[in-house]
């Protein structure tokens, strides 16, 4: 084959080639999004700008992006400079994709085929050129994960690095907090890892309690999200009720609270458990009713086929990385369990994020040579 001849210099050149012609082809036929929920994020910036706050709490879980629009509004470079730097960090972060993909893989080749598939996944890098939240947050996930494999030791200016690299997680879109808790069990099982099991059950009690008054902050700060809703009309697209009326539902506490959702667990099983079966189903699925039947065959081959070698790649993802692999899994499995609590999104742009995670996981069926716990 030619690319077998190719050198790691010419394989990069080509990944860089088509990296750039795929954000210039989002470029001439979208241009710069500022419609749909970019709209939310140009009004909190002018009302920063014009009050000094926002309209509503919960926006501070949205700053990133919010305070980069306002940004671009003092500097007079709007939109400009937004889409700028989400290219710009989108890059950074293809970088650090091929580089976590090298470190498993050890093969050239097989870390340029997977990172072209990568780049190419043209729904992932649509969000550059939108001034959604996306963008950033899909990118400092992977820029975090490099940041967190690359700690040699624990220590206090890792631990304060890693808590800034979370915050703008957080700060991005909410369910960066999740990145928390994962961290911790990457932590524990790379460097205590003959004790990993004690200090895991230590760090689940903590991280239940923090989790709870972080969640409580986050439900109880204002906005649109009403938890309850999804319960009552039954959905499980995000916006798009399942049946006509509503279930008449009484919850005698606060429902945006973690109370008001275990209540609704206990109170009503066969309405909670059916419907989060049907949004794992969604969730994973990917593939939607609305959709065209050329898009979810595009989108259903990227995501089958990382699911197919990821699941045979597992034993010897968990035999050579356990922490990584546990820690890809338990964002995973956070995100998951976000989705069937309340509901999966329109667009599928909840799963886009763990996406790069689920095609690193996919890369322990490219190793070749049986390794263990390589650290």
């Amino acid at each position: 084959m030619i690319l077998q001849r190719l050198s790691v210099q010419k394989q990069v050149i080509v990944l860089v080639s088509c990296w750039s012609i795929l954000q210039c082809f989002l470029f001439y036929n979208f241009g710069i999004v500022t419609r749909f929920e970019s709209g939310k994020y140009i009004a909190q910036a002018n009302a920063l700008l014009q009050t000094g706050h926002y309209t509503s709490g919960n926006f501070l879980f949205y700053s990133i992006e919010i305070l980069l629009i306002a940004f671009s509004y003092i500097t007079h470079t709007f939109p400009w400079l937004v889409v700028a730097i989400q290219l710009l960090v989108n890059a950074v972060s293809v970088f650090y994709f091929y580089k976590l993909c090298f470190d498993i893989t050890k093969n050239y080749l097989q870390t340029f085929f997977v990172t072209l598939f990568f780049i190419c996944f043209f729904y992932y890098q649509l969000y550059n050129v939108h001034l959604f939240t996306e963008s950033l947050y899909f990118s400092f996930g992977i820029i975090y994960t490099y940041l967190l494999f690359s700690v040699k030791k624990i220590s206090a200016k890792n631990i304060i690095l890693l808590l800034v690299g979370i915050s703008f997680l957080y700060f991005t879109r909410p369910t960066g907090v999740f990145f928390l808790p994962s961290t911790l069990v990457y932590l524990t099982l790379k460097f205590y890892r003959n004790k990993a099991w004690l200090i895991l059950s230590i760090f689940f009690l903590l991280g239940v309690i923090s989790l709870y008054f972080l969640l409580n902050f986050a439900l109880n700060s204002g906005g649109e999200f009403d938890f309850l809703l999804p319960y009552l009309d039954e959905r499980i697209i995000c916006g798009v009720p399942t049946i006509q009326g509503q279930h008449s539902i009484y919850i005698p506490v606060e429902k945006n609270s973690v109370q008001g959702l275990f209540y609704i667990i206990t109170h009503y099983p066969s309405l909670f458990f059916g419907l989060a079966g049907k949004r794992l189903l969604a969730f994973f699925g990917v593939v939607r009713s609305y959709f065209s039947f050329s898009h979810n065959i595009f989108i259903a081959v990227y995501f089958y086929s990382t699911y197919i070698l990821g699941i045979f790649g597992l034993r010897k993802m968990i035999s050579a990385f356990a922490p990584q692999t546990f820690y890809f899994l338990a964002n995973i499995c956070f995100l998951m369990i976000t989705v069937m609590l309340s509901c999966d999104e329109w667009h599928n742009r909840f799963i886009l994020g763990l996406f790069p995670f689920f095609l690193l996981l996919a890369c322990g069926a490219l190793i070749t040579k049986e390794r263990k716990n390589v650290q």
